[in-house]
């Protein structure tokens, strides 16, 4: 199973938005993020990178 760390603007700990993401939807300059718990968190910006061999996907924001 591939989950993501989710990050706003770089990889950083202080900057996780949220762990074992397992879909990540994106519409009108928002990306909802759901976890395998069903968590959902909305971000408003866009997928900067997603790197999924390692995990890790980056979110660019205005905040």
């Amino acid at each position: 199973m591939c989950l993501s760390t989710v990050y706003k603007n770089e990889k950083n700990p202080d900057n996780v938005v949220l762990q074992n993401v397992m879909l990540i939807r994106c519409e009108g300059g928002k990306v909802t993020l759901t976890d395998i718990l069903g968590r959902e968190a909305v971000v408003e910006g866009e997928v900067q990178s997603a790197d999924l061999t390692g995990g890790t996907v980056v979110l660019r924001t205005a905040s």
